[in-house]
This record gives C-alpha cells, sequence and structure tokens, in this order.
C-alpha cells in the first residue's frame, strides 16, 4: 500500500470574499445581486493499495461483503420511521462499518472506446457516520459517501484507491469530524487490506 504525497486540490489561497455584481435587467430596470465565493487550498493524502488478487475475486468479494443502500432503507427514511430505519442501518454496515450506496460501472461505459474493462468506482460511506459530521456542519457531506475505485492492474492483479477521508475532512476543524474521518480512515483500510488479500 502506498500513499502518494499530499497534492493541493485547490491553487487559490484562502481569500476574502469575492463580490460579483451581476446586472439583471427587468422592465428597465436594474436589479443588483450579489454572489459572494471564498476559496481554501487544502491538501488531501491519496492511497493506492494493490495485490496479485484477480480483479474478478477483489470485486466479487467487496460487494458481497458490504451492505446495500437499497429501497428497504430508502422506505423506511420516506415513511419516518427512525427506529426501524437506524437498525436497518446498522445491519446494512455490519462489521465493516461500511455500505455500497451506488456503483459507477466506468469499466462498462469503457464500450465507448471500443471495449469493455475491468473498473469499478464504489460509492461508500455509513449514513449514521454522515449524519454525525453533517449536524456539526453540512459541508461534511460533500465527502459522504466516499468513492473508491476499483480496478485491474495493467501487470496483473488489482488496485484500490481512494481519497483518505480524514485529509478530506481535516478542512473542517471540528473536532467530531476529524474523529469520524480518523473512523473512516480505520474501516477503509482494514476493508481493503482484507478485500485485496490472497488468502481469502
Amino acid at each position: 500500500m502506498t500513499r502518494s504525497p499530499a497534492r493541493p486540490l485547490a491553487r487559490v489561497t484562502r481569500m476574502a470574499t469575492l463580490a460579483l455584481a451581476c446586472a439583471a435587467t427587468q422592465a428597465g430596470a436594474t436589479a443588483p445581486s450579489e454572489v459572494r465565493f471564498s476559496r481554501t487550498d487544502m491538501v488531501v493524502e491519496h492511497v493506492t493499495a494493490s495485490s496479485p488478487r484477480p480483479y474478478a475475486d477483489v470485486k466479487k468479494d467487496l460487494e458481497t461483503r458490504l451492505g446495500r443502500l437499497d429501497d428497504s432503507i430508502r422506505a423506511k427514511l420516506k415513511a419516518g420511521d427512525v427506529d426501524a430505519l437506524r437498525a436497518g442501518l446498522t445491519k446494512a454496515a455490519g462489521k465493516d462499518g461500511l455500505v455500497i450506496h451506488y456503483v459507477g460501472v466506468h469499466g462498462d461505459w469503457l464500450i465507448l472506446k471500443g471495449a469493455r474493462g475491468d473498473v469499478t468506482e464504489y460509492f461508500i460511506g455509513n449514513i449514521l457516520s454522515a449524519v454525525e459530521m453533517t449536524s456539526a456542519n453540512p459541508a461534511a457531506g460533500l465527502y459522504a459517501p466516499l468513492r473508491v475505485i476499483v480496478y485491474a492492474s495493467p501487470k496483473g492483479g488489482s488496485v484500490i484507491e481512494w481519497d483518505r477521508p480524514s485529509t478530506q475532512l481535516s478542512q473542517y476543524h471540528d473536532a467530531d469530524i476529524d474523529a469520524m474521518g480518523r473512523s473512516l480512515d480505520e474501516r477503509l483500510e482494514r476493508l481493503v487490506t482484507s478485500t485485496l488479500s490472497t488468502g481469502q
């Protein structure tokens, strides 16, 4: 498992609020409005893990061991049944504490370039963890769920890559969010280590 050097995601230093005056003409009158931007430098640690285990085995294991955010859970949310919803989310998270929210079939889309490929993106998270963060700062929802990509290595075996959650979430300077970020780091690393292990 390798971690690439922390890299800047935004090149513009934190700046004072920028006001943009937009002129909207309506019935001969000009109504100015303001859109305010603030920008923050941040660094994110990118992690790459690889092993000789075949892509098909890694993909199958990942999809088998993790629960899904499915329609039964969404129905409980729609009904507002909080106790049943919490129980359903806890069960889906299982021993790994993570659930597949969505799957990005990037490999299938490669048919547009001539042939399908072995590339799958997983949007993985835990709603119970996410609400602990978004209740502290709604903007933390930008990183819930997390994104993990799995692909077949040209050299054989499989590769899994992701951005380390704690380094994404540290920009919010909140102790509770930082703690959850570290917990997600650990959960992801355990999951990836187990999934890529050839001793399955």
